[in-house]
């Protein structure tokens, strides 16, 4: 035994003893005499070559030591900042640092640039299961964080056919299934069907559920270390022995400190219990990378020529037991990633969304399986709800859809009972859901208000919906209104005299106190920031989570300045239809003298508006159009003519024109004006040059 406590006192503390007897060897040099010895007259110079020789290899023993504690470190600290989970994270991390090495003695320019996402995607192309799977867990975590995995892996074809494969392939493991298709729902958007053979059959094969999934709980060992060596200068087993070693005194120490340490934010994205474990995950996903198929007209033709295809994606609207069923949150869940995709799949041109059109309306089932969703007063549902209002939306606004008068009347009612509520529940992401499902019954109210049969319903609510233009209300709520107002103007005889005396003048006021935000001011601050941001470039693992918030807050900022926008638009939109179609112009004449009484107070608006919006995106393109046919309109008249000239009005316009005319013949060449809002015409010269007429 004492022998044994020997050897491992020399194995571990050998260095130390070797360095301390040297140096005092060195410091005492009492190497004894030579007794004038002619053989040991070298003995002394070389006693002091050795003992400086054992110092030397004892200094490089320790510098060795200090960069294997920096690698380990290293590890520790870079799987942190990229936010993997320690299960796998310490391992990836170690792999990649150890392959960088050795590319590095191989050529040092090799690894100029080189990140750990560059890495993770190399490693899609290994014939390893176990690099493979590697890769992949980097790829997902680095989606999760919102890092431009996008731009890295969509130049590689082959890699993008791998993954489709894998998720295709029902013999490979559970977890490399999911990963492969969360990464390809990440992608797909960008994907195009045709450039990848057997894609729409793998993607298929998610959705069949009939088939045992057997291998379930197949995992892989996440703390296997067995793999090729690698040359370096200690080996892989060991920098993971001790970076764990790091990891466990570290959790200890905030344990400690802290009480509960969460290790990772990440841990519970792992696939290992998530709440998609099995089919459910993979199923969720197979709909999700559908979903932004679909984006694509030649992707959603793809997809409906599929056999057997759509049945599997309709599966869920026809289960004769789903109003039941949607009390589970994971089949919920499913259902409205098939409701999300059956949406698009409607609103797809020509024969594709005809078809799917048919199939949904010829099946009663479906039909009152929507309308039940709808009456549904649980909270856990309103996101289907959503989707509900969606599908039967479109398939009233299709003439050639033989929906009844009863489900029109039954989707109206509710409609209208979501956007005219004032009430909201307390929790946060209950409201958040509810806003949403109230955006979304207004928007849909405001198509279906183009059609004349529909309209009658709504007006019956005019005053209910006039009243939510109020400055009270929420932005996106007041534009939607405003929306649902002015398709009403167009498609039904309203009350003239109701529209002039309480509309008109509402509408007006908010004209001339609704104001865009700032569209010169950068969201994204001072070019020093902006200088800090580019600095990701270098160094875009580390920085993931402040780059993410800097984002969120430009991003926040460049949506309330959109809203403003739209909110204003929507006004101008609405003031125009109501002077063209319901009210004279000595009528709309009075009302803005009474609303604006300052000599030109309305004009000087218009004109500001023009100023504020003199830029070219397709919002400030439709404004600046907007406030040109109004103006048009009232220099017709005449009397505004002094008005106009004083404002220096068509020089303006003039101007804009001139900033916008590239904008406006993209749009003329893209054929942008199919849709809801036109932009292209009436041409802005063409009002410029009607008002220089006018005005002169």
């Amino acid at each position: 035994m004492s022998l044994v406590l020997l050897v491992l006192f020399i194995h571990h503390y050998g260095h130390f003893v070797c360095v301390v007897l040297s140096l005092w060897r060195i410091v005492q040099r009492d190497y004894g005499s030579n007794d004038g010895d002619g053989s040991k007259a070298n003995m002394m110079p070389a006693l002091d070559i050795f003992y400086s020789l054992v110092l030397c290899q004892g200094a490089l023993w320790f510098i060795w030591v200090w960069i294997s504690s920096g690698a380990m470190w290293l590890v520790v600290s870079l799987r942190r900042a990229c936010k993997f989970p320690e299960k796998w994270g310490s391992i990836s991390v170690s792999e990649y640092l150890l392959d960088t090495l050795e590319k590095c003695w191989r050529d040092p320019m090799s690894i100029h640039g080189r990140k750990v996402i560059n890495y993770a995607v190399d490693l899609l192309d290994s014939d390893s299961q176990k690099d493979y799977l590697s890769g992949a867990r980097m790829l997902d975590t680095f989606i999760k964080l919102d890092a431009d995995v996008r731009s890295v892996i969509l130049p590689s074809r082959p890699k993008i056919q791998k993954l489709i494969d894998t998720v295709g392939s029902r013999s490979s493991d559970r977890e490399i299934r999911e990963l492969a298709a969360r990464i390809i729902a990440y992608l797909a958007g960008d994907i195009h069907l045709t450039q990848f053979p057997g894609a729409i059959r793998c993607i298929s094969s998610v959705l069949d559920t009939t088939l045992p999934y057997w291998n379930n709980q197949q995992g892989h060992n996440h703390y296997s270390t067995q793999s090729k060596s690698k040359k370096s200068f200690y080996s892989k087993e060991k920098l993971i022995f001790h970076v764990r070693n790091i990891e466990e005194r570290r959790a200890n120490k905030v344990k400690a400190q802290e009480g509960d340490f969460q290790q990772d934010e990440l841990n519970n994205s792992s696939t290992n219990g998530s709440k998609g474990a099995g089919w459910n995950e993979l199923i969720l996903q197979g709909m999700t990378i559908l979903e932004k198929l679909v984006a694509d007209q030649q992707n959603c033709s793809d997809i409906c020529s599929t056999p057997g295809l759509l049945p599997k994606i309709m599966a869920p609207l026809n289960s004769e037991t789903l109003i039941q069923d949607i009390s589970i949150n994971a089949w919920a869940d499913i259902v409205n990633g098939s409701f999300k995709v059956l949406h698009r799949l409607i609103c797809v041109p020509e024969w594709t969304g005809r078809w799917v059109h048919s199939e949904i309306a010829s099946s009663e089932h479906a039909v009152s399986n929507l309308e039940e969703i709808l009456d549904e007063g649980n909270r856990n549902v309103e996101e289907l709800q959503m989707r509900a209002i969606e599908i039967l939306t479109e398939l009233a606004l299709d003439m050639q859809t033989d929906l009844s008068s009863k489900t029109k009347e039954i989707l109206l009612k509710k409609q209208l009972q979501i956007f005219l509520t004032d009430g909201e529940p307390e929790e946060h992401d209950s409201k958040f859901i509810t806003e949403r499902l109230k955006v979304t019954a207004g928007k849909t109210l405001a198509l279906l208000a183009k059609t004349a049969t529909v309209s009658a319903l709504v007006v019956r609510e005019y005053e209910n919906i006039v009243e939510v233009l109020d400055a009270k209300n929420k932005i996106i709520y007041r534009t939607i209104a405003a929306e649902i107002l002015e398709n009403l103007c167009i498609h039904h005889k309203m009350d003239k005299e109701h529209v002039k005396t309480i509309l008109l003048p509402k509408v007006l006021r908010e004209v001339l106190t609704t104001e865009a935000s700032e569209s010169n001011v950068s969201a994204l601050g001072d070019d020093a920031e902006n200088h800090q941001l580019s600095a990701l470039g270098n160094d875009e693992e580390k920085q993931l989570p402040k780059h993410k918030r800097q984002m969120k807050s430009a991003d926040q900022a460049n949506e309330e300045q959109t809203a403003m926008m739209e909110l204003q638009e929507a006004f101008l939109s609405l003031t125009l239809v109501i002077c063209t179609e319901l009210i004279s112009a000595d009528d709309f004449d009075d009302v803005a003298r009474k609303v604006a009484p300052a000599e030109g107070g309305f004009v000087a608006k218009l004109k500001t508006i023009i100023e504020e919006n003199c830029e070219d995106t397709a919002n400030s393109l439709r404004i600046v159009k907007l406030c040109g046919q109004i103006a048009v309109r009232m220099m017709r008249r005449g009397q505004y003519s002094a008005h106009f000239k004083d404002q220096k009005f068509v020089e303006t316009l003039s101007k804009a024109s001139i900033i916008m005319s590239n904008l406006e013949s993209c749009m003329l060449f893209a054929g942008t004006d199919c849709g809801t809002k036109k932009t292209a015409r009436p041409l802005l010269s063409d009002l410029v040059k009607e008002a220089h007429v006018l005005v002169a």
